[in-house]
């Protein structure tokens, strides 16, 4: 079985009048913190939460895997967003690539990396259309004939929805 670790507790009140022992550490009930003490001062140091940190930080991920297509995304308290994937296209075919998670607008930043191998074969992937949840793409290959495959990644940034 396992075993049950409680601290020291209290109100903000009695926290208000109490000097915990260095090293202690108690909890505010009231405000639902944590007190770190040093032996000297009074209430002693409360610790902040996470939704109490000034600055932006992420608030949601998805890692790349085989289920979503290998697309992968950080979602900030902000509502900024980065997400992306590392992808095929058909030269000369159109694509529709779908975003992990759906912007505010389709007045955000998306980046295109093309990664073809063979380094006698140029690439090259244009946009076609920009929409809040998906985009679509075409790409060009020069310097071999005929249709090929080419490998590129993407990146879009900006507000999430």
């Amino acid at each position: 079985m396992a075993r049950q670790i409680q601290i020291r507790r209290g109100t903000t009140s009695e926290h208000e009048n109490f000097t915990g022992a260095i090293g202690e550490i108690t909890m505010d009930t009231d405000a639902k913190t944590l007190r770190v003490h040093d032996g000297e001062t009074i209430g002693g140091i409360a610790l902040a939460r996470a939704s109490d940190i000034m600055g932006d930080y992420v608030i949601e991920t998805q890692l790349p895997t085989a289920e979503n297509n290998y697309t992968w995304y950080r979602k900030y308290k902000s509502g900024w967003i980065e997400q992306g994937q590392r992808t095929t296209t058909v030269a000369g075919q159109i694509t529709t690539f779908n975003l992990p998670q759906e912007m505010s607008n389709s007045e955000y930043t998306l980046m295109i990396t093309p990664h073809n191998m063979n380094t006698n074969v140029g690439a090259i992937v244009n946009i076609a259309s920009i929409k809040t949840n998906e985009f679509t793409a075409w790409g060009n290959q020069f310097g071999s004939t005929g249709y090929h495959t080419i490998k590129f990644s993407w990146l879009v940034y900006g507000i999430s929805a």
